[in-house]
């Protein structure tokens, strides 16, 4: 009897305690539950939340069309008091916005400038020549410290490697001295022409290879050699069919005054001189390539820009180095990598080149950790360039409050409220950074257009915290709050 009543006790007790472990645990889930309805289902869209991809560029173009007007006054004035005549395209954050061209094709016929017209770009052509060389690293077929002698044994220099030819301190002499004393026939010479009069005439090197920096023409005629004599292919063919083809630069090209297999449409460089515009010939030196001759327009310049981004050609690694300072042997530090110059500012590095020749000017801008890109091409020997980019980067530099609001916006749509307070809390740290709130409320106009009324509350909202002063560590409690997150 005494057993059974125990028996009848644990039972009791052992019910007793499950059912509280019970409760616990169903108190626990509800909780878990409220939690995840109100951080964490906001992340997970419905049909109603879902925001197009067009609605998300028309909300993109409100941060950036102040930027794109205030371009547009610095380019009008360029050309109507100065005369710029060319084409400019600028990307903030990775997309495009000013893209627009400017004076003549034709000097003589009075032929508008168009957005495809095709332009040599000079020494910006180095930075294809440099990638040329990467990928053929990247497939096993040479090493940057191989001496150049490996892959062209006549070249007199066996102490130049591959590296010093990429970051101009192998100490070459100008291949323009030796056509200009020892070329004596009518057509220009090629590289391989460049090569045969290094080999013969063996000038005396500026410099110990490796000990200084140069900038160097002949050095990047002489890559352009060593991926021709590597691949068994002229250097076009192979640019043409491991760059430009995959990233559709479909009016890119090289070309050399000697070819007669590339007769392509292009612009001509003109000087001024005598209260007027007159053509320049092609000379004896555009012949060679490597150092120059790449012929291209802006929008597919930035095609290249943006596949350097998202590594469509080499990997990160190979490319970083590309765009890294180097060291001299006595510390010195060089501002230069392969086939780009590198410089900071406003402690971000920027990744860029001009170039000059014949009437042309061009000049490409990458600022590598904000994905802006300034590209400037023109063909009146003007150097408006300089001027233009240094006003345009005035324009692009100043954007603290505008990042902030677009992101905070794009984070409100991507990942919910309480994702965008903690990243407007991190970013502001303490700072007096204002908000463009007149821009919140255009971003949720687009959205009540586009059929997204709820996501266009949750903008809403988001505004009158900010502006009520709720945006502080106990915003979680803040009826404001508490009702954007309830909204499905």
């Amino acid at each position: 009897m005494i057993q059974k009543n125990l028996e009848k006790v644990m039972d009791y007790r052992y019910l007793k305690i499950f059912s509280l472990l019970s409760l616990s645990f169903i108190v626990v889930v509800i909780t878990i539950s409220i939690r995840l309805d109100l951080f964490g289902a906001i992340k997970v869209k419905t049909e109603e939340e879902h925001v197009s991809s067009n609605a998300k560029k028309e909300i993109a173009k409100i941060f950036y069309q102040d930027k794109a007007q205030k371009i547009d006054s610095i380019m009008q004035i360029s050309t109507k008091q100065y005369y710029f005549n060319g084409n400019v395209l600028v990307a903030y954050k990775g997309n495009c916005i000013y893209n627009e061209s400017f004076g003549y094709a034709d000097m003589s016929r009075r032929t508008k400038l168009e957005k495809d017209d095709i332009f040599q770009l000079a020494s910006v052509s180095k930075q294809f020549t440099a990638m040329a060389v990467m990928i053929l690293k990247e497939k096993n077929l040479l090493n940057y410290d191989d001496s150049v002698t490996k892959f062209i044994p006549e070249f007199p220099y066996p102490r130049i490697t591959i590296r010093m030819l990429l970051n101009h301190t192998s100490g070459l002499p100008n291949y323009y001295w030796l056509v200009e004393h020892h070329w004596h026939e009518k057509k220009s010479p090629v590289n391989e022409d460049i090569i045969k009069m290094l080999a013969a005439h063996k000038l005396n090197l500026y410099f110990t290879p490796g000990r200084r920096w140069n900038y160097s023409n002949t050095g990047y005629v002489v890559l352009a050699s060593i991926v021709e004599r590597i691949t068994e292919k002229d250097f076009a063919d192979f640019v043409h069919e491991n760059i430009f083809e995959p990233l559709k630069m479909n009016n890119s090209f090289v070309y050399s005054s000697s070819s007669v297999s590339i007769k392509k449409d292009h612009l001509t460089g003109y000087y001024y001189r005598g209260r007027r515009y007159r053509m320049i010939p092609e000379t004896v030196n555009d012949g060679a390539v490597g150092d120059k001759g790449v012929y291209s327009t802006t929008e597919d310049l930035f095609k290249w820009d943006q596949a350097l981004y998202h590594n469509k050609l080499v990997s990160s690694e190979t490319f970083n180095e590309a765009i890294s300072t180097f060291k001299l042997r006595d510390k010195y530090e060089i501002p230069y990598g392969f086939g780009f110059r590198i410089r900071e500012r406003n402690d971000k590095k920027i990744a860029y080149h001009h170039g000059k020749w014949n009437g042309f000017r061009t000049s490409l801008l990458r600022y590598v950790e904000d994905t802006n890109t300034v590209i400037v091409l023109n063909h009146t020997s003007s150097s408006l360039n300089y001027s233009i980019i240094r006003e345009i980067q005035q324009v692009l530099d100043d954007s603290t409050h505008v990042d902030i609001t677009q992101k905070v916006v794009s984070s409100i749509l991507d990942d919910g409220i309480e994702f965008a307070v903690k990243y407007y809390f991190d970013q502001t740290n303490g700072k007096n950074i204002k908000l463009d709130t007149v821009k919140i409320s255009e971003a949720s106009q687009i959205l009540y257009d586009t059929n997204n009324p709820a996501n266009a509350e949750k903008l809403i909202l988001f505004k009158k915290m900010y502006l009520n002063g709720e945006l502080d560590t106990n915003f979680m409690n803040d009826i404001t709050f508490l009702k954007a997150v309830s909204i499905k």
